[in-house]
C-alpha cells in the first residue's frame, strides 16, 4: 500500500531509529505484519499489542503532524 509506504518511509528519513542490532531486528519483524494490519495500527482503527511496535507506530505518526 503506497500510503504506508509514504509514513514508513519518513520515518526511516527523519531519524535513527536503529541505534542497535536488536531494533533493526524487531523494525524488521515489524515489517513482515501483514499489510492490513500495519494499515490499521498507522491509521489510528487499533493498536498493536506488541509494546515494541507500538513504539514504531507512535513514533510513524508523530512524524506526520
Amino acid at each position: 500500500m503506497r500510503e504506508l509506504d509514504v509514513v514508513l518511509e519518513a520515518y526511516l528519513d527523519c531519524d535513527n531509529h536503529f541505534p542497535d542490532e536488536i531494533s533493526l531486528l524487531i523494525f524488521e519483524s515489524f515489517l513482515e505484519s501483514t499489510d492490513t494490519d500495519l494499515y490499521e495500527w498507522l491509521t489510528k482503527r487499533s493498536r498493536p499489542s506488541d509494546n515494541n511496535f507500538a513504539t514504531i507506530v507512535d513514533r510513524a505518526l508523530a512524524m506526520q503532524q
